[in-house]
């Protein structure tokens, strides 16, 4: 059937056709990436900080301290001056070797203090140091075990072991028990084995301070060492540290002396060097 729309219109048709139509386009959405990692980025959940924890009022010090007027600890007498302001306080000192501390913020006007740098790291060596001679001469405890199967020679090792802990100054557990699926030992067994541990211990390298704790086939003896092992051992550990602050104290000195001998050899060796020089310059000039 022939086509009832005129040659002349069908190429306009065709091109009406594939003509394309513009779309209103929806508003574009803000891209959500810049806000996840924003988010991860932070230290807290929704991306929101968590505010630093506030100093302790008495960490401030020198030119921190928050107060406009203060009383100053007299460093001679230790009585409290009149209140004065921060500032006039802080020319007065050597920041390199005094420092200003808070010492009180209860009162109505903080009270601050001055502190040698140097004397005050001295006292914290000081500390420290008795802090690990006390604990070198602290009485450790321990524990030996022992089957009461063991053999003869078994059971002589383990005395030995709890004398020679004993004589070390430490406090000592001895506990028998039996061993799995080992053969039953008869009370008086037992007791043969407690006495001579007993025999060979109280009074000789240790003492009892505790009553023996008896319960299902365990049996446990409390020893501590004898009064006498403890301040040998105290005594012995404040001469090793003596010996060493001594020996610290020589190799300073000794590096103080061979200083000391370089910079005079440098001074010395300097002011020749300087006379040489004007000698030299005086015998040129003298010749015409």
């Amino acid at each position: 059937m022939a086509s009832i729309i005129p040659t002349a219109l069908r190429s306009t048709v065709k091109i009406a056709c594939v003509r394309p139509v513009n779309l209103a386009r929806a508003p574009s959405l803000p891209p959500i990436f810049p806000f996840i990692r924003q988010a991860s980025s932070s230290s807290s959940s929704f991306g929101l900080r968590v505010p630093a924890p506030e100093a302790h009022p008495l960490s401030y010090k020198d030119g921190a301290i928050p107060y406009r007027t203060v009383q100053l600890v007299d460093p001679s007498t230790n009585h409290l001056l009149e209140p004065q302001s921060l500032r006039s306080i802080l020319s007065t000192y050597d920041q390199s070797t005094h420092s200003l501390v808070l010492v009180n913020v209860d009162k109505e006007i903080p009270i601050v203090k001055l502190i040698n740098k140097l004397e005050e790291r001295k006292k914290e060596r000081d500390s420290e140091e008795k802090a690990k001679l006390k604990k070198k001469m602290s009485m450790e405890e321990k524990e030996v075990q022992i089957s009461w199967q063991s053999a003869q020679g078994d059971l002589l090792h383990k005395l030995q072991l709890a004398k020679s802990l004993l004589e070390k100054g430490d406090r000592v557990q001895i506990v028998f028990a039996n061993r799995k699926r080992g053969e039953s030992i008869p009370e008086n067994k037992k007791m043969e084995i407690v006495s001579m541990f007993h025999e060979e211990l109280e009074g000789v390298v240790g003492k009892r301070w505790k009553d023996d704790d008896k319960q299902r086939g365990l049996w446990v003896m409390f020893y501590n060492p004898l009064e006498v092992t403890r301040n040998q051992v105290q005594n012995k550990v404040k001469e090793q540290e003596t010996n060493k602050k001594m020996e610290k104290y020589q190799k300073k000195e000794e590096r103080r002396r061979k200083e000391e001998e370089r910079r005079a050899k440098a001074e010395a060796r300097a002011k020749a060097e300087a006379e040489a020089e004007v000698g030299g310059g005086e015998g040129k000039g003298g010749i015409i």
